[in-house]
Order: C-alpha cells, then sequence, then structure tokens
C-alpha cells in the first residue's frame, strides 16, 4: 500500500480511488475555510492562513490488517 505524508494547514479526510486521504493540519498556521467566521474575508485578501489557530499534529497508525486510525491532537 502506498503512503504519502504531508499538510495542508486544514485536517481532512476523505476517500480516493477507494483508498483513504488523511491531511495533517498545519503546525504554524490553520487554513481558514470560506465558510468560517471571517473565512470570506481572509480568502478575498488573498491570505486564507490564521496564524492564532493552536499548531496540531496527525499520528497515522497501520495495524497488521493495513487498518489506518488517525488520531489529531493539538499543540498549544
Amino acid at each position: 500500500m502506498g503512503r504519502f505524508c504531508g499538510h495542508a494547514h486544514t485536517p481532512a479526510v476523505t476517500t480516493f480511488a477507494g483508498r483513504p486521504v488523511v491531511v495533517a493540519p498545519g503546525v504554524v498556521s490553520s487554513l481558514t475555510l470560506p465558510w468560517e467566521t471571517g473565512g470570506e474575508a481572509g480568502w478575498a485578501e488573498g491570505g486564507p492562513l490564521d496564524h492564532d489557530r493552536p499548531p496540531a499534529l496527525a499520528f497515522h497508525v497501520t495495524d497488521d490488517q493495513h487498518r489506518l486510525t488517525t488520531h489529531f491532537r493539538l499543540c498549544p
């Protein structure tokens, strides 16, 4: 099973081509989504990153049966 690592400044979980996709949050800033309070203004100004939110990490764990479990943790 192929694995990729990275982050997109916002945690997200979905599937692609029948495989789980789990995106780790940013450790310095978070992406403000357009529907969040203040999000539309951030996108309109060209800077949707929010440096006031706490950083976070995602721990991806697989078991012997190739099941994926992800734990998200804030880093205050």
